[in-house]
Order: C-alpha cells, then structure tokens, then sequence
C-alpha cells in the first residue's frame, strides 16, 4: 500500500462535534450515561492527528522540528485557557485584596490549571478535584502527552527506523494496561487510575498506533478497502455510541474497576477516526455536514467554558431542565466568542500564509 497523506479532513472535526456533543451533554444533563468516554474519542483523535503529522513533517524533510511544534501548540492552547481562568484569578486576588484571603485549594486548583498538572494533582488526592475546573485534568493529560511524544518519537525513529514505532507502541500498550490490572489488585483507587498520568495512556497510544499505521499505509484492508470500510465505520460509529450510552449501567467491576472499558473503547475509536480519515462512505459524508464540523471547530472552547458556566448557573446536580440548557446555549455562544476573537486572530498573527483549516482546528479532552 502506497503512504497516505491526511491534509484537511472536514470529517475529523465532525467526530470531534460528536466528541464534545458526548461530554457536555453528560455534565449538563448526566447523560448519556458514560459520557465521560468522550474524553477518551478525544485522545484517541490527538494520538492520532499528532503521530500523523508529526510523521508527513519527518518524512518531508528528514526531521521533526520540535521546538516549533511546541510553539504551535502554546499559541493555539494557552491564550483560550487564560481567558477562561481570568475570572477564577479575579474571585482570588480580590479575596486577598479585601483581606479575607482565597482559600489556599483554589490557588492550588488555579496553579495546576496553568501548569497543566490538575491531572496529576486530582490522582494524588481526588479531595482537590474542582466542580467547575475538574475537566482540565484532561487538557493536562494531553498537554504532558504533547510535551513528551515528539521527543519521544524522534528517538524511536532513530533507534528502530519509521516503521517500527506502531510494534513498539503495541508494546508499551501491553505493559500500560498491565501495570494498571496490577496497581488496581493492590489496591490503587479508581481516581489514581482514572487521572494518572501513567495509568491512562491506552487511548493515546492507540491513536499513535493508528497514525504509525495509517502514515505508511499499513491499516488492515478492512479499514483500507472502499467497500468495507463502509461497513467498518458505520460498525465502528454504532460501538462509540452505543458505549457512551450503555456502559454506564454495566457492574461497575466490568465497566470501570478493571478499567478495560475505556482500551476496548478506543480501539473501536480509532477504527472510526481512521475510517472517517480516510472517506468514501455515507458516514463520513455525514460528519463533514457543517453544523457538526462548526461545532468541531470550537470544541476546545467550549470544553473550556462548558463546565464553569453550568456549575455557576445550574450548580453541581445537573437535569435536563431550563437552567442547564441555558447553561449550555451561553457556553456555545462563549466557545464561539473564545474562537474567533481570541484563538484565530492569534493563530493568524502567527503565521506568515493562511493555514490548512484542519491544522488550526482543536486537539483536545473532555473529562
């Protein structure tokens, strides 16, 4: 098989709609009931985005610039996440100002924020998780995996040649999930697992894999072949969604105490984002409608706003009902303020030529 080139895929935003679409309905609403694997078709979407281009830019001119990837990744990120966290530093400064003092657990929460460790600090102790500022562990998670997987990239090429890095990774995917069976038989708590840093790596990996294998042209015919892929995707889709909706009434030692929910899950996922990648099918059609890839588009913003806006205005038990629908309806108007008066007009100052739509576009999580 020849090696393929991603280039702008309209239907990748659309399953980053169907991501963020997942997420917030279940912090608004508490549904669906496993909402919270969202966050893992997000990360599932940057392993593979992220090795993907990283990949196309190695085998373009023979290296990877790192330091320019993480300016890329500060510019698109850090301005949307100050402005967000501006109203939290004010509720502070003017609590020390007025001499009451900020409680010392908000200016940890604010410094984790910034430092993108809210991830590592909830795994440590779950008593510091923030109503309205918990789903940044996510942002954290994927922010650490930026910072390490470049480099680490660039050192697997170097060491055991481009195409080997998709067995490596099944490697490492292997000892991953191992060692989080065996933190869990020793007693490990479900938020040291579900937070950590090293202990929720499967859907990453699994979109790294997918990114090594689809770059050169290696996916399993299922996946490659026009006609099953059609099945492939639609298959694929069905298991995402029934997943979010379904796994949340499965016993909890089967859906989470094992935590092989969410590895199942991502490897489904990224069949579909492949198969989405890739075209050709009524489903990918689909995703590229505008509505879905518009709401793809400002996903990174309003995984930003959603959750503040709905703990300040409907509180921490969330329904269906008119104050978490409003909730969401000024989330959506905030995420699309975030994208056009904050992140493009710093992204296009940034660059020298108009961009690809699709580089510009979010690579986020959802808790």
């Amino acid at each position: 098989m020849q090696e393929s080139r991603l280039g702008y895929r309209p239907a990748l935003d659309g399953v980053r709609g169907i991501a963020i679409a997942i997420v917030v309905a279940f912090h608004a609403f508490h549904w669906p009931a496993a909402g919270t694997l969202g966050v893992d078709l997000f990360f599932v979407l940057s392993g593979f985005l992220i090795t993907t281009l990283l990949l196309e830019e190695h085998a373009r001119s023979g290296r990877i610039r790192i330091g320019a990837f993480y300016v890329r990744r500060a510019r698109r990120l850090l301005p949307a996440l100050f402005v967000m966290l501006a109203p939290f530093f004010l509720v502070a400064v003017s609590a020390t100002a007025l001499g009451d003092g900020a409680p010392t657990w908000l200016w940890l929460r604010l410094g984790a924020a910034l430092t993108y460790t809210s991830n590592i600090l909830v795994a440590a102790d779950p008593s510091l998780a923030s109503a309205g500022l918990i789903h940044l562990w996510s942002l954290a998670a994927e922010e650490q995996f930026y910072i390490i997987w470049p480099l680490l990239l660039l050192v697997l090429i170097r060491r055991v040649g481009v195409g080997r890095v998709g067995r490596v990774l099944g490697i490492v995917l292997v000892v991953a999930v191992v060692y989080r069976l065996q933190l869990l038989l020793r007693g490990a708590s479900i938020e040291r697992v579900y937070y950590g840093p090293d202990t929720h790596a499967d859907s990453l990996l699994i979109g790294c894999i997918f990114g090594c294998y689809f770059v050169r042209g290696r996916l399993p015919r299922f996946i490659f072949s026009d006609p099953s892929r059609k099945v492939s995707i639609a298959l694929s889709l069905v298991v995402v969604l029934a997943a979010a909706v379904l796994a949340g009434y499965l016993p909890s030692r089967l859906a989470y105490e094992t935590q092989l929910l969410p590895t199942a899950f991502a490897a489904a996922a990224g069949v579909f984002i492949v198969s989405a990648a890739l075209g050709g099918s009524l489903v990918a059609r689909a995703l590229s409608a505008r509505p879905l890839v518009f709401l793809g588009r400002i996903s990174y913003s309003l995984y930003l706003w959603h959750l503040p806006l709905i703990v300040a205005i409907a509180g921490t038990h969330h329904r269906f009902g008119v104050r978490t629908t409003t909730a969401v309806v000024i989330a959506v108007l905030a995420a699309t303020g975030s994208r056009y008066l904050v992140e493009l007009p710093i992204l296009a100052r940034g660059r020298p030529v108009k961009p690809k739509q699709g580089q510009a576009a979010p690579l986020v999580a959802a808790a």
